[in-house]
């Protein structure tokens, strides 16, 4: 099974090395076009608590505000480094997910859906995206739950899942196979997701929320991410949140605390190839 297969303490590793690569390329397009980026997820819990990644992590998370991100989409599109490519939910036609990833070219990180798409998966980093919410509580509760089904129904449009429980998958395949018999275009429906998730872009909104993370839909007060502070990440320095206590307290609730052993790993992908690196 998908979830069984696990990584050896040598190929996490390298792969944990190969990644630091794309988050200092990131980093240097970022300085040097006055972009603010902040250290995201498992990757600020693993700066604060190991000051780097956590031990069996295998990814880095980064997170923008929207205009940030529209600059940085931007700038790819026009000057990337030849070893890297930039996808995101709308220049990937069957890429399913609504934030966005710097991949290294002649890698491969093979994700259980690979064989869905038409693209091949490199070794990558996320790009999360902070987008407006309204300050009017009704209009945030539409917006949220317009934007939470969009992002669900742009994810069905495009892969069958089969690593959840056995009621979910149902759900999930029944939205796959009825988005293909009413030929609804997954392009249509990636368009109105990024339409919705930056309604509010030009509006003045205190809060922000990240809509990708459909657990939870966080919202934060813009003052809990500005200005960024610095932090060490492995052998560099990197952005972190204003206030990063009070966001990895909203996910992790005691963060400090390690879990139980049993549960630090991540699954391994099906297939992962370094190629020069």
């Amino acid at each position: 099974m998908f979830k069984s297969k696990r990584y050896d303490d040598k190929t996490l590793k390298h792969l944990q090395q190969v990644q630091m690569k794309i988050l200092k390329y990131f980093i240097e397009v970022c300085e040097e076009n006055n972009l603010t980026y902040f250290i995201y997820g498992g990757s600020l819990l693993g700066t604060i608590r190991h000051k780097g990644f956590i031990p069996w992590d295998d990814d880095i998370d980064v997170i923008m505000f929207r205009e940030d991100f529209e600059k940085l989409n931007n700038i790819f599109e026009k000057n990337i480094d030849s070893k890297f490519s930039f996808i995101n939910v709308l220049n990937e036609e069957t890429f399913p997910y609504t934030f966005a990833r710097l991949l290294l070219k002649n890698t491969e990180f093979s994700e259980w859906w690979h064989d869905q798409v038409d693209f091949k998966q490199n070794i990558f980093m996320d790009i999360f995206i902070l987008d407006n919410i309204p300050n009017s509580k009704f209009k945030r509760f539409i917006h949220k739950w317009k934007s939470f089904t969009l992002n669900q129904f742009t994810m069905y449009a495009l892969i069958k899942f089969d690593n959840t429980s056995k009621l979910k998958k149902i759900i999930q395949n029944i939205a796959y196979y009825l988005i293909k018999i009413l030929h609804i275009p997954p392009y249509s429906i990636k368009k109105k997701c990024v339409e919705s998730f930056s309604k509010y872009e030009h509006e003045h909104c205190d809060e922000v929320c990240d809509f990708p993370a459909v657990c939870q839909m966080p919202v934060y007060y813009k003052t809990d991410w500005l200005p960024p502070r610095k932090a060490q990440f492995e052998d560099i320095e990197v952005n972190i949140p204003n206030d990063y206590d009070k966001i990895l307290k909203r996910t992790y609730g005691d963060y400090m605390s390690l879990p139980p052993e049993e549960s630090r790993w991540r699954p391994a992908p099906e297939k992962i190839d370094f190629g020069e690196y």
